[in-house]
């Protein structure tokens, strides 16, 4: 498993980590790609639509093939995600990422097994309770 490359911008470090969790079960569907949009994710995290389905796509031939219909991170997939998980630094970008991921996940009206497995572990890895993620996304709401 290839180690991700680095941002070409530290800015970019948030916007590769929503992409990696958002690669995990290979696709990103219409109504995933609206509610980025809805999001005004990529405004955001400071990345175009673009740049952000480059990054995306990165992912996705990078680590999200491999994932798809298993419940766990083989060591090679776990120090790719932790690379990518770990270049973001600032905690308010870490819950930012957590929560437009866990909207995006949850656009289709299903979480997948691969989805759930590497947003759990992020959310592990930085440390950030499911009470946090959930206040953001409803001051997120509230702000409209």
């Amino acid at each position: 498993m290839p180690q991700p490359a680095e941002p070409t911008c530290p800015d970019e470090a948030p916007a590769r980590a929503l992409a990696l969790l958002l690669a995990a079960n290979g696709q990103l569907g219409p109504h995933e790609w609206q509610e980025l949009e809805r999001l005004r994710a990529f405004r955001r995290l400071g990345v175009s639509s673009a740049r952000f389905r480059e990054l995306l796509e990165h992912c996705s031939a990078d680590v999200g093939a491999s994932l798809c219909g298993r419940s766990w991170l083989r060591a090679a997939e776990a120090d790719y995600v932790n690379a990518v998980l770990d270049a973001v630094t600032d905690e308010a970008a870490r819950v930012l990422v957590l929560q437009l991921s866990m909207a995006v996940i949850t656009a289709d009206g299903r979480i997948s097994r691969d989805e759930r497995m590497v947003y759990l572990h992020g959310q592990a890895r930085w440390g950030i309770s499911p009470h946090r993620v959930m206040q953001a996304m409803v001051v997120d709401a509230a702000q409209g």
